[in-house]
């Protein structure tokens, strides 16, 4: 799951702003490639056991979210 399917499953409530911000805002695509990267680091680590790495790219994706969550709130779904 990549793009906008990655936020979707973590909002599926917002899925129209976050479809129509992904294709409409090169910030909020580079924003939701960086939460992509954030939580496939997090998953590597859990699965290689390395709970303290795992838990930097959890505390990463939960920042990034939160700015995620900033865009989304913003009028007009942060354009």
């Amino acid at each position: 799951m990549s793009g906008p399917d990655l936020l979707v499953a973590r909002w599926p409530h917002r899925e129209l702003s976050i479809r129509r911000l992904f294709n409409r805002n090169v910030d909020f695509r580079t924003l939701s490639e960086d939460y992509e990267e954030a939580l496939r680091a997090m998953w590597h680590w859990q699965a290689v056991g390395s709970e303290p790495k795992a838990e930097e790219y959890s505390s990463l994706a939960v920042e990034i979210e939160a700015e995620i969550e900033r865009m989304l709130d913003l009028p007009a779904g942060g354009s």
